[in-house]
């Protein structure tokens, strides 16, 4: 009993799995309740709901509630008595041992006493229930019942979280849950919401207090969020009931009516806890009583203490005014407080709206109800209909909304009036009315722009102005009165939708039309096209104004009409006035050769004497009216005018009454004028009206010279007239217009657009001309270019003049120039007339032939007469009588004859011998040497030959390689036969040493003493056992690898050294195996890795012992099997052995199953245990003795055979005694057949083997072969197939080609008129490369045909060819299937012999793929098989590929070095090329100082004279001043400041100084600027010197470093020695850079040595200049301070040029000057700076390659000890694999 009290007690302590006891302390101190709700949620403490709730628990059956029952208790063994009475009436109420009401399992004890009570239900009784009734919803955590019978047989829990509406089970509770609750899972719960069955409270032990005890939450279930939704709901509980439904009958199965039955079966209870606490959601940290409710100790409170602004008996809802949020309880952290609305002080109340919430995120729900203050909406926050919200109160003040202000006719809607707030992105004011469509104003009571007629029955207001849109000022519209629109400026019309006369294009400009703006003299008229304000234009004008000429067309300049005088009559009888006179005549002047423009127009002038008349004829008019008459002419002398010139218009026609030349009198046709003799042109005035289409005489009378006497030679060159009209006659030009206006204010009738120097013309003025040319010529007339002299048709527009080509001149380029001949389209060639020879300079214009004088003849008349020389002082041609003529200028003779040569044909010709001159006349004979050049039978061995002065014999100057008076030997090192044929050098490749004799056969040539391990006939090749390039005598020694080298094919490659490698072997020296091979020591090639994909990292084995990498867990040399120590399937996964070592044989277990080999005695999985049989602790185990191996192998046997037995009859039911055997039968058989076959193999030979092999090797071939056939008849198939398809794909694209060729030739053929017209040879050019594109398809097409001719050919031939081919290929296949299944069954026999063989190789006896491998395992040796001689070989050759990967990694340490050698001579070409542009950068800097030195020296000069002058006045300093300043001065600064010195000395002469230098103080403040760059910039020029100087003493070191290079270079081994030879160069020429940079050095300093002296000269006049101020101190006083700053400025000449040419206005172009200078100081100081840099730069580079070369170099000494080390360690090596010996 006292046991079961205890776990009782256990289980209550245990029952607050979810709430412990520190939190409930928490809960019960009132100081930390407020403080645990404000950071999270709180919770209430828990405790026994049922106290104090008397009248709240409900039981269905009591003992004794009406009258006194027996019962009777079965298991009693206290006392003899067995059954009690019970009576629960009120009448024994204080009395435990009879009333046994419900009320009772509150206390264990009776309140106030140590009795105990009970609650008791009816005896027999199986269906009762108590329930308890919460007065609010409370957390429910678990029920303790402790019963005094038994427990019942089957119950139920349950509950209502709803007061009693729903329910809902908790658990069930059965003796037999299957008989009891069908259906209800008996097993433990898996999650929280699953009702099962339990049994283990439903047991009949024990007889009493068995306790019952249900958690809510199970304490087997992981809670992971006990605040959950999940588990807040399972607690929840307003109701508790407890069903009892079955009882225990102690085996009186049938619980009958009778008595003595029933009194022994009932429910009893002595205690029921229920345990819980006050839902409060989190949001309480206590609970207080219930209103009616009588407190009691200990008893849980149904009322929640709230907090987080929550309310209601269980803080389920908000509190009134914070329903901002939706209700949510309080989870761990999160408190979820209720969020006080938001009513911007409008409104007390408020509810929350889900649909508020969703719409604004979640963030806010709260709807405020009863806004105030004339507010709405969900915070109140906007203002009711008719008011608006004021901006610039606050939200909430109470006076927020105001009344809207409205003409409520003018509004869209009376219920709104205005803008309720202002709103910018959606375009609201606050107060702002609503006006209807088309009313506007801040009341909505006017008509709005553009609209008109306010109605009230009109729902938009106002009508619409029909003004257009574009025609409207800024989009007005129309007056609201009488709708009549408001125009633009150039807009008419009621709706302004019209532009005005002369206006066109209706837009939205300003203005709303575009003035039509049409040319006064292109267009017609000023009206436009209204829409796209086209002119009417005149005759071939074009342009939307009428401005612009026809393509090809031209309007002409003011002065264009000009009639040449050279092509007009010059006649004295023309002219009764005109004296006698034949002098005119035509004078041609050349254009000037350096294209300066020249003064004239035309080819030249008419030279017109006194008393003549030259007439000009006027025939090509277009207008008629005034024109001017310029004469252009060029008078014989400056300084005389011709004063007696007459303008005679004669009128060949009557003049047309209806033209502008009507009312012209006779004597208007007289002008006279004079020439003046400075100008050379003038303008006839008053105008003369000449008519159009009718040809008209101007004629030019020119009386006499000085007016009073005649002078017969007095003479005037005329050159043209130009007719310019008269600006007054043009009808736009007219006195008044806006127009001429313009054309006077720009002076664009000046003389200056007539002359013929004009350059630039005002883009106004050219405006006006080019109008004026449309009116005389009633639009523009063609250019007419000369399509031969011109270079394209089109000239200019302004002056007609076309584009010529070179010496051609003419407006229509139609002409040679002057002086020049041969009109053609490539230009004309200049005449060159011989200045002497010829009487001028020009020349026929066809033939170019120019005028000779006498005696001369040729085209420039620049030749003496046939025969002589020396033009043109000829003289006879001196030639000895072997030539006539000679050269015209030398005398040289021509043609020399009898086999002579020279100047005068002194000498015999080459391969001649003789001397041809007069009075010696030896004649000129062939060279004998030994025969002469084309005899057949001797060959000629010397260019040349010459007689002996002596004996006048021959002597042959022989060619190289001959020898003897006559070339009738060969040289030595040359052979051949001289007399029949040559003599040929001894070709033998440099390889010989010339010095010696005999180096080669003096017959055949075969070289005999090859040097530098060369051979051959020309030494030409490396001897045998050499390889490299024996024509650079590189020849080096073979260096191939005994291992890898197939030396049956010979030596290694003579030109690449290239070994001869065993298969599966590469490398230069065939010391490597191929990718993924390996073991080259076999002698014989390479064999494969075979490396396992699956078990391997990669394909790449170890060359030298063929080890793959493995993977973790895998082994073996291909990784293909499990890991030494290891098992599994290592295509899967293997598994490290556990095996004990204490009782396994070795640490490896089998590979199959990972069971590890015992010990005799030791068994178990890893060998820790005794084996069966044996007795004690592994590994010390001991049998058990005989008589238990003699049992235990009897067992065995009858077990075997028992299973054996057991197997069959089981198959027997299946099929039959006979097939439950057939296994047996099988493998009986099967042994048979390997018996009978044993016998038969070893019938069988060694020869008998070898002949099956061969005859497999043989099947092979035949089967390969004709396997080869097969596919090379399909590829051949498939590639004829392909072409054929190509072939078709080819012919359709040159179809469609055909096709296109065809349209476009159509095409052409249409347009060949115009090709002809626009370029004809460009068309011809299109048509022929037409005709070449269509030959050259029409030739692809063939090609096609011929193609798919051939593959039809190819095609039948192949299907010929498998028809032949089909049967024997069949008959092949079949015998080889049959062979090849006898050798199979033959091969197989030779298994049984791999054994022995896999033991000496592979370390292991034996015929399965087991941890050494063997033949046909794919592996053979391994980790564990060290005997076998695979895997000796493949240690041995780890070790050799380990030493071999040493040196090659040596090898490519010393390539590092030889490229890091190359990088150095690389370096050091750039340092000598940087060195040299510095040199040159220098000397350029010498000749601008030098240059600066001159000019300062002048300068100097001219001050010092200036400064002698003490009369000097401003006008003359300010003089003095803008001539230094237009000096190109580039000095330093220093220069400049002694200058501006002198200067001062001359200001102190000056008046009102103290003004000038007021004026000139903001200067003073910009020159000091200045003064600072300019000193930066002589620090740099400083700094450049001493820069200058390291340089050449870092040139000095880097010699001496470069040295040491070289020495250092010559200590490394011969891999590297080409880069010594390289090195050498870069030494020379690294001196000739310093050689260079000492030079530039020394011009430095005689610069500097310059410029001192400079500065010497400059302080003294400095000198003098302070006595002059000295004397006028008086006026200096005054301006002492500034001039005290002003002498510590270099730049203080600036300065006082600026003040000086400040007060004569001219200070802009002193500080431009300024600027100039400064900038090329800056430049200067930049360059220099540059090179600096670059010095520094090569300074440092250069030091860091002579480190590194040090480095290397002692990295190549150590790579050299150790690669001889290795060579010794490796042929050691070697020679132990090969002998197989240790």
């Amino acid at each position: 009993m006292a046991l079961r009290l205890i776990v009782a007690c256990a289980l209550v302590a245990t029952g607050g799995a979810v709430y412990n006891r520190e939190r409930d302390r928490q809960r019960n101190d009132p100081r930390l309740l407020d403080r645990a709700c404000e950071l999270s949620s709180c919770y209430p403490a828990t405790g026994n709901l049922l106290i104090g709730r008397e009248g709240s628990l409900y039981a269905s059956s009591t003992c004794g509630t009406y009258n006194p029952e027996r019962y009777c208790i079965v298991s009693h063994l206290e006392d003899p008595k067995k059954c009690f009475w019970c009576d629960s009436s009120n009448n024994t109420v204080g009395r435990p041992d009879l009333n046994h009401r419900i009320e009772n399992i509150i206390y264990r004890y009776y309140p106030g006493t140590r009795n105990k009570s009970w609650w008791q239900s009816e005896n027999g009784k199986e269906n009762v229930t108590i329930q308890l009734n919460m007065e609010a919803e409370f957390h429910l955590t678990h029920v303790i019942i402790t019963f005094k019978t038994f427990l019942p047989k089957a119950m139920l829990v349950e509950r209502s979280s709803d007061f009693g509406k729903t329910w809902s089970v908790y658990r069930y509770f059965a003796y037999n849950c299957g008989d009891a609750f069908p259906g209800i899972p008996e097993r433990t719960q898996r999650s929280l919401t699953e009702v099962v069955c339990e049994s283990r409270y439903s047991t009949v032990e024990p007889s009493t207090e068995g306790a019952l005890i249900f958690r809510v939450i199970p304490p087997n279930i992981n809670i992971t969020n006990p605040y959950s939704e999940e588990v807040q709901n399972l607690l929840r509980m307003t109701n508790l009931r407890i069903n009892f439904t079955k009882l225990h009958t102690l085996g009186d199965d049938l619980l009958d009516n009778r008595l003595e039955i029933q009194e022994k079966y009932y429910y009893s209870i002595y205690e029921m806890t229920v345990r819980g606490s006050c839902s409060c959601y989190g949001h309480a940290s206590r609970c207080l009583p219930l209103p009616g409710v009588n407190a009691r100790g200990n008893m849980v409170h149904g009322r929640c203490e709230c907090t987080h602004n929550t309310n209601g008996l269980n803080c389920e809802y908000c509190d009134d005014f914070f329903n901002d949020l939706p209700w949510q309880p309080a989870v761990g952290k999160q408190s979820n407080p209720c969020k006080r609305c938001t009513c911007n002080n409008h409104a007390t109340k408020c509810h929350f709206d889900a649909a508020v919430f969703n719409k604004t995120g979640k963030i806010s729900g709260g709807v405020c109800d009863n806004c105030q203050h004339n507010t709405m909406g969900i915070n109140c926050e906007r203002c009711l209909p008719k008011f608006y919200q004021d901006p610039d109160l606050d939200k909430q003040d109470p006076e927020v909304c105001k009344p809207c202000d409205c003409d409520p006719h003018g509004v869209t809607d009376e219920e709104i009036l205005c803008d309720d707030e202002t709103d910018v992105a959606n375009n609201k004011t606050a107060g702002r009315c609503l006006c209807k469509t088309n009313m506007d104003g801040a009341r909505c009571d006017r008509c709005k722009d553009g609209f008109w007629n306010f109605d009230l029955a009109n729902p938009d207001g106002c009508e619409e102005c029909t003004c257009d849109r574009l025609g409207t000022i800024n989009e007005r519209g129309c007056d609201p009165n009488t709708g009549m629109c408001f125009c633009k400026r150039h807009v008419t019309g009621r709706n302004c939708d019209q532009c005005l006369p002369e206006f066109y294009g209706l837009s939205d400009s300003n203005d709303g039309c575009t003035p039509c703006d049409c040319d006064p003299g292109g267009a017609l008229d000023k009206e436009c096209d209204v829409i796209t304000g086209q002119c009417k234009c005149r005759p071939n004008v074009i342009g939307r104004r009428c401005d612009q000429p026809l393509q090809n067309f031209f309007v002409g300049a003011l002065d264009s009409i000009v009639i040449e005088a050279e092509s007009s009559q010059c006649d004295s009888q023309i002219d009764d006035n005109a004296i006698q006179s034949q002098l005119c005549h035509v004078v041609i002047r050349e254009n000037y050769p350096d294209g300066r423009k020249k003064p004239w127009t035309g080819p030249g002038f008419m030279k017109i004497p006194e008393g003549s008349t030259l007439v000009f004829v006027v025939n090509n008019l277009k207008t008629s009216m005034n024109y001017n008459i310029l004469v252009r002419y060029e008078p014989p002398s400056d300084n005389v005018n011709w004063e007696e010139a007459t303008i005679f218009v004669k009128r060949l026609q009557p003049i047309d009454p209806d033209s502008p030349c009507a009312n012209v009198r006779p004597e208007d046709d007289t002008i006279h004028t004079i020439l003046p003799g400075k100008e050379r042109s003038v303008l006839i005035k008053p105008a003369v009206c000449l008519e159009k289409g009718k040809t008209t005489e101007i004629r030019i009378y020119l009386g006499r010279q000085n007016g009073y006497t005649s002078n017969s030679r007095a003479t005037v060159l005329i050159d043209s007239i130009a007719l310019v009209p008269s600006f007054d006659d043009i009808p736009f030009l007219k006195n008044g217009s806006i127009q001429r206006e313009e054309f006077d204010r720009n002076n664009c009738g000046d003389p200056y657009y007539y002359s013929l120097y004009r350059e630039n013309i005002l883009e106004i003025c050219k405006k006006h001309h080019i109008s004026i040319g449309y009116i005389i010529r009633n639009g523009s007339e063609p250019c007419q270019c000369d399509p031969t002299g011109s270079k394209s048709h089109q000239c200019d527009p302004y002056t007609g003049d076309c584009q010529c080509v070179e010496n051609i001149v003419g407006a229509r380029c139609d002409r040679c120039a002057p002086g020049t001949y041969g009109f053609s389209k490539f230009g004309c060639n200049r005449c060159d007339c011989n200045s002497i020879g010829s009487l001028d300079n020009f020349c026929d214009a066809l033939s170019g032939q120019c005028k000779c004088r006498a005696n001369t003849y040729g085209r420039a008349c620049d030749l003496c007469q046939p025969g002589y020389f020396n033009f043109p002082n000829c003289q006879q041609c001196d030639c000895n009588g072997h030539a006539v003529e000679c050269d015209d200028k030398t005398g040289a003779c021509y043609e020399c004859k009898d086999y002579t040569e020279g100047h005068r044909c002194e000498r015999c010709i080459e391969g001649y011998y003789g001397d041809p001159r007069l009075g010696i006349d030896i004649a000129c004979r062939p060279c004998p040497c030994p025969g002469i050049k084309g005899d057949p039978f001797k060959s000629s061995h010397a260019d040349s030959c010459g007689l002996d002065p002596e004996t006048k014999d021959v002597i042959c100057d022989c060619k190289e390689g001959y020898s003897g008076p006559l070339c009738d030997a060969c040289n030595d090192n040359y052979y051949g036969d001289p007399v029949k044929g040559t003599c040929e050098i001894c070709e033998c490749n440099n390889n010989v040493d010339l010095t010696k004799p005999g180096n080669c056969d003096p017959v055949t040539g075969k070289c005999l003493k090859c040097l530098h391990n060369t051979a051959g006939d020309h030494c030409e090749m490396c001897q045998d056992g050499y390889y490299g390039n024996a024509l650079e005598q590189a020849c080096y020694k073979c260096n191939c690898s005994v291992l890898g080298t197939n030396f049956t094919k010979g030596n290694c490659d003579g030109l690449t050294g290239q070994c001869h490698c065993h298969k599966n072997v590469m490398g230069l020296n065939c010391d490597q195996c191929t990718e993924n091979h390996w073991r080259i020591a076999v002698g014989t090639g390479c064999d494969p890795c075979e490396c396992d994909p699956v078990g391997s990292v990669s394909p790449q084995c170890n060359p030298y012992i063929g080890k793959c990498q493995c993977k973790p867990g895998h082994g073996g040399r291909q990784c293909n099997e499990c890991q030494e120590n290891h098992w599994g399937n290592p295509n899967i996964e293997c598994h490290e052995c556990e095996c004990d070592l204490s009782g396994a044989v070795s640490q490896q277990c089998m590979r199959d199953n990972g069971s590890c080999v015992c010990r005799p005695g030791i068994g178990g999985y890893k060998c820790d245990l005794c084996a069966r049989g044996y007795l004690g602790q592994a590994p010390n185990c001991y049998p058990c003795g005989e008589c238990f191996d003699n049992w235990d192998e009897i067992i065995s046997n009858l077990q075997i055979q028992t299973e054996y037995a057991i197997g069959n009859a089981s198959k027997i039911k299946v099929v039959g005694a006979t097939g439950a055997y057939t296994r047996d039968f099988e493998e009986m058989t099967k042994k048979l057949s390997e018996v009978e076959g044993l016998l038969d193999s070893s019938k069988l030979g060694q020869a008998t083997v070898k002949e099956l092999l061969s005859n497999v090797t043989y099947l092979q071939n035949q089967l390969a072969d004709a396997e080869k056939k097969v596919q090379d008849t399909r590829n051949n198939l498939n590639d004829i197939t392909s072409k054929i398809n190509l072939g078709n794909v080819t012919l359709d694209e040159l179809r469609l080609s055909i096709d296109k060729l065809k349209a476009k030739t159509l095409d052409l053929n249409n347009n060949a008129t115009k090709l002809q017209e626009a370029n004809l040879e460009g068309a011809l050019n299109l048509t022929r490369e037409a005709k070449e594109r269509a030959n050259k398809a029409a030739d692809e097409a063939e090609n096609v045909q011929i193609l798919i001719a051939s593959t039809d050919r190819q095609i039948k031939n192949t299907d010929r060819l498998l028809e032949m081919k089909y049967a024997s290929f069949n008959t092949t296949q079949a015998e080889n299937d049959k062979k090849l299944s006898d050798l199979k069954e033959q091969l197989r026999l030779l298994d049984s012999q791999f054994p022995k063989l896999n033991e000496k190789m592979c370390g292991q006896e034996t015929d399965s793929c087991d941890i050494c491998g063997g033949a046909g395992c794919g592996k053979c040796g391994g980790i564990s098989c060290d005997q076998g001689a695979v895997t000796k070989a493949e240690q041995a050759l780890d070790f050799a590929n380990k030493t071999a990967h040493r040196i090659k990694e040596h090898e490519l340490t010393a390539e590092d070095l030889f490229r890091s050698i190359t990088q150095v001579k690389q370096d050091s070409v750039t340092v000598r090329v940087r060195a040299k542009d510095l040199f040159a950068k220098a000397d350029e800097f010498k000749s601008s100082a030098e240059r600066v030195t001159n000019e300062s020296q002048d300068l100097t000069a001219e001050l010092r004279e200036f400064l002698s002058n003490t009369s000097n006045t401003p006008a003359d300093v300010r003089t003095l001043a803008d001539d230094i300043m237009k000096l190109s001065i580039s000095v330093e600064p220093q220069e400049i400041t002694d200058l501006s010195q002198r200067i001062n000395s001359t200001v102190s002469q000056l008046t009102n100084i103290e003004n000038i230098i007021t004026e000139t103080k903001p200067d003073l403040e910009r020159a000091k600027a200045l003064n600072q760059n300019a000193t930066a910039v002589h620090k740099s020029a400083n700094l450049t010197l001493e820069m200058a100087n390291k340089v050449l003493s870092a040139l000095d070191e880097a010699q001496a470093a470069q040295d040491a290079a070289e020495d250092a270079i010559d200590k490394a081994n011969s891999d590297i020695q080409a880069a010594k030879a390289d090195l050498i160069p870069i030494a020379t020429e690294t001196e000739l850079a310093q050689k260079k940079a000492n030079e530039t050095k020394k011009e430095v300093e005689e610069l500097h040595t310059r410029l001192s002296d400079l500065q010497k000269n400059v302080l003294k006049i400095e000198s003098d200049a302070d006595q002059v101020k000295q004397e006028a101190n008086d006026v200096v006083n005054g301006a002492e301070g500034a001039e005290l700053k002003a002498r510590n400025l270099r730049h203080e000449f600036k300065d006082t040029s600026e003040s000086l040419t400040a007060s004569a206005n001219q200070t802009s172009k002193s500080r431009e000057r300024a600027q100039e200078l400064l900038d090329r100081a800056n430049k200067l100081a930049s360059q220099t700076q540059n090179q600096l840099q670059l010095l520094a730069n090569m300074e440092e580079l250069y030091n860091a390659n002579n480190q590194e070369l040090n480095t290397l170099e002692k990295e190549i000494a150590d790579l050299n000890i150790n690669m001889n080390y290795y060579l010794a360690e490796i042929t050691r090596k070697s020679d132990a694999y090969r002998s197989c010996t240790t």
